[in-house]
């Protein structure tokens, strides 16, 4: 009985419901989860399928050189296969047994290849010869390895150094970005279809004469938030698990501290999308209507997607504080630069009082067109009506 006094839960509750028996979100967040799998174990599957690239070598000079070449190159490096001579090695090479023969000639060594050398392995073998040799002419001028080497280290320095590298940083603010894009735009076509069907079948004649119109906006605004919400935290068990399946836990160090800063600017910038979903379904009286009453809203949300993916690091910044398209910018910025902790507290703020905002002026559009049955209705003029 105490839900009772809180028709607004009860309106949520249903929404839930609804929806988690609904074929079409079931499968659609289903297909969501293959996706993120496949995208988070493929990469890892694929880069160890054939583990380290076999050279091939006939002697203990090109089997020092590929050694040294494996250390330099990281991941897998190179394995050196032994052959007895020359011939063995050009039909291993010729077979595809070995990627590559590191042969010995008259000025140091030979590259062999079928058709091709890849032009890393080349470099790796390359340098790593130079290395070999160096040391060994070295060794025979009474130097040691460290007086040869002695002013020649190079090290890096960044000045305002990211946690990701460049291809992962672009990779991140898309993924991000698209999380929420995708997030936001489906579950608010949901929310104006739905509210459009119960003005279809008068449904919400029924509702409104039993529960505050407002009421019914909450409800459907708490309802699918918390759908979305569970729904993005599922995915998110997903990606760890085939995280920590294809041993890429250290990822999660990086992400891990901005999860919670993610959360935030997702359900601010959700639950005043949604009211604007609401209130798009609700001027509206038929299916067909939905075109041309949720552009607005699909256009506020694809309009900073493609700014935050696509505009440069001083645009993201200033996107990153701009309401709704704050939610798609500040958290990739967050993984991807030195963000300052004042940058999306500030951030947070004008997101929350921008979300304070658009959802009071949605409810009471919501309350004025929710019950306007005869046609479409514009946003002039239902703004109109609203200020009567």
């Amino acid at each position: 009985m105490k839900t009772l006094d809180k028709p607004w839960v009860l309106i949520a509750e249903r929404e839930i419901t609804t929806k988690l028996r609904d074929k079409t979100f079931i499968g659609s967040t289903l297909v969501m989860l293959l996706i993120v799998m496949v995208a988070v174990i493929l990469p890892a599957i694929l880069a160890g399928k054939g583990g380290p690239d076999k050279i091939g070598v006939i002697d203990d000079a090109g089997l020092k050189v590929v050694q040294t070449a494996s250390v330099t190159a990281g991941g897998d490096g190179y394995e050196a296969t032994r052959f007895s001579d020359r011939p063995a090695a050009e039909k291993a090479v010729t077979d595809g047994k070995v990627k590559a023969a590191l042969l010995p000639d008259a000025d140091g060594y030979v590259v062999l290849g079928k058709d091709r050398v890849d032009s890393g392995v080349e470099g790796a073998l390359r340098e790593a010869a130079a290395a070999v040799g160096m040391e060994t002419n070295a060794g025979k001028a009474g130097l040691t390895p460290a007086e040869l080497h002695a002013g020649t280290k190079v090290s890096l320095q960044l000045l305002k150094p990211g946690p990701l590298p460049d291809i992962v940083s672009d990779f991140v603010n898309i993924g991000l970005a698209l999380v929420f894009y995708m997030t936001a735009l489906g579950f608010g076509m949901m929310i104006a279809q739905s509210v459009v069907q119960e003005k279809e079948s008068r449904v919400v004649e029924i509702l409104a004469a039993a529960v505050p119109i407002r009421s019914l906006l909450w409800g459907k605004v708490l309802g699918n938030t918390v759908l979305a919400l569970t729904q993005i935290v599922v995915i998110a068990g997903a990606s760890l698990i085939g995280l920590l399946a294809t041993d890429q836990a250290d990822i999660l160090e990086v992400v891990a501290p901005v999860a919670g800063w993610f959360v935030v600017f997702f359900v601010l910038g959700f639950v005043a999308l949604a009211g604007l979903w609401a209130v798009a379904g609700s001027l509206a009286t038929r299916q067909e209507d939905l075109g041309s009453t949720t552009l607005p809203g699909q256009m506020i949300l694809m309009i900073p997607f493609f700014f935050s993916v696509f505009a440069g690091s001083s645009a993201k910044t200033v996107a990153s504080f701009v309401p709704i398209a704050s939610s798609m910018s500040m958290p990739g910025r967050m993984l991807t630069e030195d963000v300052p902790v004042w940058q999306p507290l500030v951030a947070i703020a004008l997101l929350l009082a921008a979300t304070v905002l658009i959802v009071r002026m949605g409810a009471r559009l919501y309350e004025r067109t929710l019950l306007q049955t005869g046609r479409r209705l514009g946003y002039r003029e239902a703004l109109a009506l609203e200020s009567k």
